[in-house]
């Protein structure tokens, strides 16, 4: 007994970052979970559907700004280079001039600060993560989450569904705390950048690409079915976020390690075995649970269905991302993420028009499929240490 304890105790402590990590993320994405699923009872079908549409360009605006800085880093940040004033200072003015061209676009203030706080976000957040500090990343993770929930629903009942993003928009503003740190403490080099500019480069296609991954539908959706049937979608998507959420706290812990030699090969097959263990649960669910809590939402039951079968080679998708991320091999991936979007916007608008919202939901699933066979395919042929 004593010895199955200490064994315990050992493996606690070889995985305290995963642990204090994973435990951050679920909860951050549990609150997120709740919140939407709440947003998504309030609003009904077509001002959910709305709403996605908007943080959705929001996204890509942000992802455009960020200039690759994440996946940099995450990387740089982790061998110990000193990246970040550079990074956080070409990120920051890109930012803030795109938020300014979507406010003339769209006119909303609530878009345009979405992009500069969530790229300010994202730089904190990936230094925290590049750095392995993980129990300062958690508490970024949390608060910013609690704070979404706040001002998000506060603003709603004050201004209407813009509030919602605006709320969301002002919880990543507190970040800017460590934003002064950096800059107090470090001058700005941009000299570091100038041995690394491919990687950042092909880093920042990389983003753009994987944004659109996650993103295409949405703005495709809308105006090819609705918002209402966009609104079903985006319930399914959520679902999926919720389905996916040990893969991808994994994911983020795993990124460092393997650009610092450490492939955690057994953490990543158990991930991917509890994938599959999901799906089955997704499947079998379903139908008896979705109908209880959303009523109005019937056709997102098939698409959570359909959905939940892309988690076991999404997951697959991320091991081997970290793995040829951590080996400054960006290009790879960035060609499985344009395969990822050619497939998925070739077959949504096909299988859109032939059945659906179930038929975009199909071609995610595809799109997804796709990738990993490719990144099967390149692990087996090209040589990269494990």
């Amino acid at each position: 007994m004593i010895n199955k304890i200490k064994k315990i105790k050992d493996l606690l402590v070889k995985f305290k970052g995963l642990t204090t990590m994973s435990s951050a993320y679920v909860v951050s994405q549990a609150i997120s979970a709740i919140f939407w699923l709440f947003i998504a009872r309030l609003l009904g079908t077509e001002h959910y559907g709305e709403v996605s549409y908007y943080i959705a360009i929001a996204s890509i605006a942000t992802t455009i700004s960020f200039l690759g800085a994440g996946n940099t880093l995450l990387t740089y940040a982790a061998k110990g280079v000193k990246i970040q004033p550079a990074i956080y200072f070409m990120t920051i003015i890109s930012s803030l001039i795109t938020s300014i061209v979507l406010f003339f676009m769209y006119y909303n203030v609530g878009v345009s600060l979405f992009v500069v706080g969530n790229v300010i976000f994202g730089l904190v957040t990936s230094e925290l993560l590049g750095l392995k500090l993980f129990k300062k990343y958690s508490i970024y993770l949390i608060s910013q989450k609690i704070i979404t929930v706040g001002l998000a629903i506060g603003l709603y009942y004050i201004i209407g569904i813009n509030g919602i993003i605006l709320g969301i928009a002002l919880s990543f503003l507190p970040s800017m705390i460590k934003l002064y740190q950096v800059f107090r403490e470090s001058k700005i080099d941009f000299s570091v950048l100038k041995s690394r500019g491919g990687f950042m480069i092909n880093s920042y296609m990389l983003d753009i690409s994987r944004s659109f991954n996650g993103t295409i539908d949405k703005i495709i959706i809308a105006p090819l079915l609705g918002f209402a049937l966009l609104g079903n979608y985006q319930l399914g998507i959520q679902a999926l976020s919720i389905l996916t959420i040990i893969p991808s706290t994994v994911y983020w812990y795993i990124v460092p390690h393997d650009a610092s030699g450490n492939p955690n090969k057994r953490l990543k097959f158990l991930t991917i075995l509890f994938s599959g263990g999901i799906t089955v649960i997704s499947l079998i669910l379903s139908p008896i649970v979705l109908p209880v809590l959303f009523p109005k939402f019937n056709e997102a039951i098939v698409v959570i269905q359909i959905l939940s079968l892309s988690i076991t080679p999404g997951t697959i998708n991320l091991t081997y991302i970290s793995k040829f991320m951590g080996n400054e091999k960006p290009k790879i991936v960035l060609i499985g993420s344009v395969l990822f979007i050619l497939i998925q916007i070739t077959t949504m608008l096909t299988l859109g028009k032939m059945y659906g919202v179930n038929g975009v939901a199909m071609s995610f699933v595809l799109a997804v499929s796709s990738e990993m066979i490719y990144l099967l395919f390149m692990n087996r042929f090209i040589k990269i240490k494990s």
